[in-house]
């Protein structure tokens, strides 16, 4: 989710600053160099998705794991990476349906 908050908003958070401060030259070259990111993490955002769930998988063996060994309370780290698979998931499918 992060990733996509970076890749999507900081461009439209540059403009803002450019409309603040009057800096339109500096924000418009920002905004190009964010666009080819932009573009590249679009471009591969489902090898993106692919390695990120298998960082889910791998956090969640490692997690019970550890409960095997350790008594823990909830898990907020695993569930928390959980939802913003999940965000990232509908966010893609939500990008490539319009």
């Amino acid at each position: 989710m992060s990733l996509h908050a970076i890749c999507c908003g900081l461009p439209a958070l540059a403009m803002l600053a450019a409309a603040v401060s009057g800096a339109t030259s500096g924000i418009a070259l920002l905004a190009g160099s964010v666009q080819e990111i932009h573009h590249f993490l679009h471009k591969h955002e489902l090898w993106i998705l692919l390695i990120s769930a298998a960082l889910v998988v791998t956090g969640g063996v490692l997690e019970a794991n550890s409960r095997k060994h350790h008594s823990h309370g909830f898990p907020w780290l695993f569930a928390f990476s959980v939802l913003c698979f999940i965000a990232n998931v509908t966010i893609i499918l939500l990008h490539r349906s319009t």
